[in-house]
């Protein structure tokens, strides 16, 4: 596994120099270092926002299921968001 791929029990905190703003259906996020703007949905904020380092993405999964009152928590889908999070530099791996 390289220091890119997220698991269950992966950690992760937000990049330095990102620039936040909320907007009504999500944050928008600019990266400076790169220059390019991303978009994050409701959903992809949320997990943005709980990646403090302090929840692995189980965790974060349950909070959504929990916030979503839904079945099941959504790991595959939780762990694809904050996968791309992580490609796209917004977030990174705490070390274990």
């Amino acid at each position: 596994m390289d220091i890119y791929t997220v698991h269950l029990e992966s950690r992760c905190i937000i990049s330095d120099g990102l620039e936040k703003t909320e907007v009504p259906d999500g944050f928008v996020i600019f990266k400076a270092e790169t220059e390019k703007v991303h978009y994050l949905n409701p959903t992809a904020a949320i997990i943005f926002e709980l990646s403090d380092g302090t929840r692995n993405l189980k965790e974060i999964a349950e909070f959504m299921r929990e916030a979503y009152e839904l079945p099941q928590a959504p790991l595959a889908e939780v762990l694809a968001c904050s996968q791309n999070l992580v490609e796209q530099g917004l977030l990174h791996l705490c070390p274990t």
